[in-house]
């Protein structure tokens, strides 16, 4: 079973400062590709709930917003509400994989938090601290991001029946969201000693004032309610429910599915139909619970939308998901109809929050809607992943820019065709049919413009070398792929065959071993949730996250993983230390800083080496063998990954940890 580790905020603040100290990067997102805002542009901010944001972009609730690591990186792309992955009672899920497919539209197969409860709390409370760093401190090249109109806001997300909910578990969850005053000053405690200053800093103690509610497929309406009500009652909060495409009636959705864009193999889970919340239901619940919230002095409203269930018809995920759910371009379309279809029937000013399919070219006439947050997940898993989203807000401002709108208020009203609309939420209300017949009508989400899938050149990965493309990296959402550097060499070697009494000679084969590229790829494991998403975009056959080696960061994690192949590399004073299973088989290299001498170590002998890698002794370490042949090409791949790995000319998540 893949699981993810989470690291310690005493490991995010240092490798925080020294990656941008040394590579001008924060988690591998260089400091060029960070949003920075104009402080000359138009105001982006955005009300949502009581609260104002500075944009309205963000990471949806999904694979972008489950760990620390993310929360940082959407902060950087210019994320103001970032929506959290939806937690739940049941935290030890079984996700197949893999569990992420995007190659053109977008599929998936995960739901719900990989993390246990208090884990994700720990790390949802991490990434906020951290990110609080950020907009106090100068990285920003003296832009004093604190003083940004709007702040940067957190949205809960949870699931998915009301008995999982009120879980004692769940409860705590959400009480430590409205309160995190005891995990931060823990948290400040770790804050290693040469950033002492930032354990004085004002980091707010609450994190999240708003919960949106994912009851997925299936929950009955009343029980939807009673959530909500709960959630209002017990917690003082803001709410939004989430919707279903499904409600727009099978009619509806499959003319604009199959018929308007022409995606006639996919076929639509028939239990979606009657299964959830429908459509006249969900008028009549707002409706009542927003008037419930308004007498908390807070709102309810709703979210555009879940995604759709359709039968598994790819060779993608493995073939026990009989179906798989849809995102990406195609959702747009149907939530925007949803959205529109909602709104014609729903009181203009209850909010609306959107997520489903967005991108560059549709942000900003979704947020012309009058419509806020409106979040990504399926755009940021294509090449350039979380440097895709900067390209969103600058766009929005230059389209304000174009219409002289200099905030978000005036350019909804300016986005209108009818004059008669002076309010921009009736303005927005009014926006979104039209914006929503023009998304159906745009051949741009049509199956013909989305059936291309990315090239391969025909090539396999191995340990080392390959394209050095890079595309592996920011598509991956936990930032578990990075690169390391390493010499480029050409030698040729011997195994070497070791008898009983601890003699050696070599075999009389002559191997070779070259590194062509002088930076490297590899896998950090504690990030990395195998789903599958790096295997997609890259041009080479086998997967980053298979063939590439994986790094632990933690001895107890490597010898956990029994079922992976890895490695574990730790630096002392005096020596190197790699660990390894290479095709199952388990290997250690201890290299002595000092003199470079080493001793390698597999299950049948122990064989010291000078630092020429000639033998100086050994012996075999079990009686019943007559001899041994040491794999040298194991020897020097160990060897190679040490020296690379270790280099600190350029930092990563294992030579950036506190013992280096």
């Amino acid at each position: 079973m893949v699981e993810l580790i989470c690291t310690s905020f005493a490991d995010h603040v240092v490798r925080m400062h020294r990656e941008l100290q040394t590579q001008s990067a924060i988690y591998d997102f260089p400091k060029g590709k960070w949003f920075t805002p104009d402080p000359t542009g138009p105001d982006l901010s955005v009300a949502f709930h009581d609260q104002r944001a500075a944009n309205a972009s963000g990471p949806a609730a999904g694979p972008h917003g489950q760990m620390a690591q993310n929360i940082v990186l959407s902060y950087l792309a210019g994320g103001r509400i970032l929506e959290l992955k939806t937690v739940q009672i049941n935290d030890e899920l079984k996700i197949p994989r893999p569990c992420i497919d995007a190659t053109n539209i977008g599929y998936n197969v995960e739901w719900s938090q990989e993390l246990r409860l208090h884990e994700s709390l720990h790390e949802y409370v991490s990434g906020a601290m951290l990110v609080h760093i950020l907009r106090n401190g100068d990285f920003f090249d003296g832009i004093d991001m604190s003083a940004q109109i709007g702040d940067v806001i957190y949205d809960m997300s949870v699931g998915y029946d009301l008995k999982g909910i009120q879980h004692p578990r769940v409860c705590r969850f959400i009480e430590g969201m409205l309160d995190a005053t005891s995990i931060i000053d823990a948290m400040r405690l770790q804050i290693p000693a040469q950033y002492k200053h930032l354990r004085d800093l004002e980091y707010p103690s609450t994190i999240s004032r708003s919960i949106t509610l994912s009851t997925f497929h299936g929950c009955p309406a009343d029980e939807i309610e009673r959530i909500c009500e709960h959630l209002i009652e017990t917690y003082n909060v803001n709410v939004i429910v989430k919707m279903n495409p499904p409600m727009l009636g099978k009619d509806q959705l499959e003319h604009l599915l199959l018929d308007v864009m022409g995606y006639k193999e996919l076929k639509v889970h028939p239990p979606a139909y009657t299964s959830g919340l429908q459509f006249d239901e969900s008028l009549d619940i707002v409706r009542r619970l927003d008037a419930l919230a308004k007498k908390h002095g807070l709102r309810c409203g709703a979210k555009f939308s879940n995604t759709l269930e359709v039968a598994n018809h790819r060779d993608f995920f493995t073939p026990d998901n009989e179906v798989m759910y849809l995102s990406g371009q195609p959702l747009y379309v149907l939530a925007m109809a949803l959205t529109a279809k909602f709104r014609a029937e729903m009181d203009a000013d209850v909010p609306i929050t959107f997520s489903a399919g967005i991108d560059q070219k549709n942000f900003a006439d979704t947020v012309a809607c009058g419509i806020a947050p409106v979040t990504v997940c399926t755009d940021l898993l294509r090449p350039g992943g979380y440097a895709r989203l900067p390209k969103y807000l600058n766009q929005l401002a230059a389209d304000m820019n174009k219409l002289s709108a200099t905030n978000i208020d005036e350019y909804v009203l300016k986005r209108c065709d009818d004059a008669a609309f002076t309010d921009p939420i009736q303005a927005g209300w009014h926006n979104t049919p039209t914006i929503a017949q023009q998304a159906a009508a745009n051949p741009r989400y049509h199956r013909d413009k989305n059936d291309s899938v990315p090239k391969r050149i025909g090539s396999h990965l191995v340990v080392f070398d390959c394209i050095t493309c890079d595309k592996c990296i920011p598509v991956c959402p936990n930032d578990a792929n990075f690169t390391y550097p390493l010499a480029q060499q050409d030698f040729n070697y011997r195994d070497i065959i070791v008898s009983t009494d601890g003699q050696t000679r070599f075999s009389s084969d002559v191997q070779s071993m070259k590194i062509e590229r002088s930076m490297q790829i590899a896998n950090f494991g504690d990030y990395c949730n195998e789903c599958g998403n790096c295997d997609t975009f890259c041009p080479e056959y086998g997967g980053p996250f298979i063939k590439k080696p994986t790094f632990f960061s933690r001895l107890g994690e490597f010898q956990q993983r029994r079922d992976h192949d890895g490695f574990y590399a730790k630096r002392t004073e005096s020596q190197d230390t790699i660990q390894g299973r290479i095709e199952g088989n388990e290997y250690l290299l201890r290299i002595d800083r000092r003199t470079g001498n080493a001793c390698f170590i597999d299950d049948q002998t122990e064989i010291h080496f000078d630092k020429t890698h000639a033998p100086i002794r050994a012996h075999l370490l079990s009686n019943g063998s007559s001899e041994n042949v040491v794999n040298m090409k194991t020897y020097h791949t160990m060897r190679l990954l040490l020296e690379g790995i270790l280099d600190t000319s350029r930092l990563n998540p294992i030579n950036t940890l506190r013992y280096f």
